[in-house]
């Protein structure tokens, strides 16, 4: 075989394998990013679901939605949990915190939820809080972040009571930010399009009240845990998810450099405790010295990769 044939080969298989080496970082790197405990806050048509959509994605975790879960217990007619959450729902009233909680717990244990969960409207209340806050540390997990799409009520009247559907397709239209072509008629049909029977004044203004009474003491319970971020809901989709996503990753560092730290050694007299000491985390190393260490594989890797013509 020709020598420059042989050197051809040994270039690809240098080439192969030093692409082989940079896809398996990229994947472990990867595995490493996915996987978070999350909480969203946010009014009715503040754009909650749709950011749901896309974090759950983000990092390959489950969606919890309470509205949700009752909804499927309600239609279990074979246990005894199933009936009492439907005569509660038929009776108008609110299922209780127990019970709420209970089903929470149930899928959290589910395979999907594995490396994490979105909590889509839970909690609302301090005390739900709490319980969520009690749960998770019990199965030696906690939030890593909370938050919250802030918007004004006069911007969300607008998105929500010009909101227009055509039933028999599911199609949807705005009367502001996205009119059919005809007032009130389908593009497609020149069918008559339709409000949702509870897009009125007086019902989004009672859940606008409720919303604030309930979620600004919870927030705040959420700030002193240093774990809640405000994001402008008023921004593009795209925009509220790239912040959504650093805000994200920024308190996972937070909180994973947090509970990486050695508990305090206490020292103890005759059963009193004297004095308790901090520990250094034998794990913890100079920052500084990783990002430069990096910093120079990266290089010498894509000065390899540019002599071999590969970038």
């Amino acid at each position: 075989m020709p020598l420059s044939s042989t050197s051809s080969i040994n270039n690809r298989s240098e080439n192969d394998e030093q692409i082989q080496t940079i896809v398996k970082n990229n994947d472990s790197q990867a595995k490493s990013d996915i996987g978070a405990n999350i909480v969203l806050i946010g009014a009715p048509g503040s754009g909650k679901g749709t950011q749901s959509t896309r974090l759950v994605d983000r990092y390959q975790i489950c969606h919890i939605s309470t509205g949700d879960l009752l909804r499927q217990a309600a239609q279990d007619k074979t246990s005894v949990e199933g009936q009492k959450i439907r005569e509660t729902i038929e009776a108008g009233s609110l299922v209780d915190d127990d019970t709420v909680m209970s089903l929470i717990e149930k899928n959290l244990t589910k395979p999907e939820c594995h490396n994490g969960v979105l909590f889509d409207g839970f909690p609302r209340t301090i005390y739900q809080g709490e319980q969520l806050e009690k749960l998770l540390q019990s199965k030696q997990k906690h939030l890593d972040a909370v938050l919250e799409y802030a918007i004004e009520d006069d911007l969300l009247k607008r998105r929500i009571l010009g909101r227009l559907i055509h039933k028999p397709s599911g199609r949807t239209y705005h009367e502001e930010f996205h009119p059919p072509k005809e007032a009130m008629k389908d593009d497609i049909t020149g069918e008559i399009l339709e409000r949702r029977s509870d897009d009125t004044n007086e019902t989004l203004n009672a859940r606008l009240k409720t919303y604030h009474k309930q979620t600004t003491p919870l927030i705040e319970f959420y700030r002193q845990r240093n774990i809640h971020r405000l994001v402008d809901a008023t921004q593009k989709i795209s925009e509220i998810s790239k912040q959504s996503i650093e805000n994200i990753n920024h308190l996972r560092q937070q909180s994973t450099s947090i509970t990486q730290q050695i508990p305090a050694r206490q020292t103890y007299d005759d059963g009193k405790i004297l004095k308790i000491k901090s520990l250094p985390n034998q794990l913890d190393v100079d920052k500084n010295r990783l990002s430069n260490n990096f910093l120079s594989i990266y290089n010498s890797v894509t000065s390899v990769l540019r002599d071999r013509g590969i970038i």
